[in-house]
């Protein structure tokens, strides 16, 4: 068993809330900001101390918007970790908007060697619907900026956004794609109350239907294949090499820490969250003082977990690593469960993978492992 861990800080500080999303975040505040690194600092500290052997070897910061953080509070984290813990990190990133974007250099000097870029959409109608704060121009010149100091430049899209068309999508693929190595196009999944679909159900914005989402889908996969990025999880694609080390370790199940309120954690099989509630978090509620919200898995749990997330992934999971993990025999034992999805699945060289063309109907295929 490794004790690589990978850590995630999350930075719960927003200048204005998106109309779409339902991320825990508040308003940044330079007094708040200060205690909540504190507080930061005490829970990793505490955690360590649980877990003297681990090796940090990812970091990834994410929001929120990490990158209205001061600067001295992130160093101040930052030094923390590397007093606090065996570090040896393999990559380090960190979100940033395109309109809090002017301390890339900072980043770099911190360490930071992956870069991640909130584009969404590179046109100003939808941009505004969606509640963003930037424009087309600041999300290009932010790009160009990350190419120039980093070699690894991620951007984020959005699928299914209001006034979104395949033309659109190709338009903001084709800016976006002289400029990165990694793209993440993620389809819009709108939760109760949010300002998008409360206004959605009073018809005053219409969203694009699943149909037309698909296949903005299917022309940005399309488009990025042509360009030499391989899909290597649903939403994910990457140049070669390119992959994101963090995000694979929430894939493949493997140890992270996360930091902050609303934060999960996984952690020798067992799951944790901390209570999305930055006030409660201030006064320890938190993993560090063992006071997260705990899951732990069945056997039955953990293995429907292993395949939910496996078959997110284009090369799904090993028969042999299934077997040897969950002492089963795979095709054996779930025998009925493969029979209805077939056309869904492919169960060649000793793997479980979604064919190609049925990315999109992973959870479907999932669940019949449930």
């Amino acid at each position: 068993m490794t004790n690589n861990k990978g850590l995630y800080l999350h930075i719960p500080f927003c200048a204005k809330k998106c109309a779409y999303c339902d991320f825990y975040s508040v308003a940044i505040d330079t007094d708040l900001a200060e205690l909540y690194i504190n507080e930061v600092c005490k829970e990793f500290s505490l955690v360590m101390d649980r877990n003297p052997a681990a090796l940090i070897d990812t970091l990834y910061i994410g929001g929120g918007t990490p990158s209205i953080l001061p600067i001295n509070l992130l160093e101040r984290v930052i030094e923390h970790m590397y007093k606090n813990a065996y570090v040896d990190l393999k990559e380090f990133s960190i979100e940033v908007n395109p309109c809090s974007s002017s301390r890339l250099a900072d980043y770099k000097s911190l360490g930071v060697n992956r870069v991640s870029i909130g584009v969404q959409s590179l046109d100003d109608k939808v941009l505004r619907i969606a509640g963003r704060l930037h424009n087309r121009a600041q999300a290009l010149d932010a790009l160009e900026r990350a190419e120039n100091l980093f070699q690894n430049v991620s951007a984020d899209i959005m699928l299914g956004l209001p006034g979104q068309d395949i033309g659109g999508i190709k338009e903001t693929l084709g800016g976006v794609i002289p400029h990165v190595k990694h793209i993440s196009m993620y389809m819009l999944k709108l939760s109760d109350g949010v300002p998008m679909a409360e206004s959605a159900a009073r018809h005053e914005i219409a969203l694009p239907d699943d149909d037309l989402t698909a296949d903005m889908y299917d022309a940005g996969y399309s488009l990025m294949h042509h360009h030499g990025y391989e899909r290597y999880e649903i939403s994910n694609f990457a140049q070669p090499g390119y992959s994101c080390m963090h995000n694979l370790k929430y894939w493949n199940r493997e140890d992270y820490i996360g930091l902050g309120p609303a934060a999960h954690s996984f952690i020798d099989g067992v799951r944790y969250d901390n209570p999305a509630d930055i006030k409660e978090y201030l006064k320890g509620k938190h993993l560090g003082n063992q006071l997260a919200n705990i899951a732990r898995l069945t056997p039955g749990d953990a293995l429907f977990e292993y395949i939910m997330l496996k078959l997110r992934l284009e090369e799904g999971f090993a028969v042999e690593e299934i077997n040897g993990l969950f002492h089963i025999d795979f095709f054996k034992d779930y025998q009925k469960q493969l029979q209805p999805i077939q056309a869904l699945v492919d169960l060649s060289d000793g793997r479980v993978r979604m064919k190609k063309d049925k990315m999109l109907l992973e959870s479907l295929a999932a669940r019949s492992f449930l």
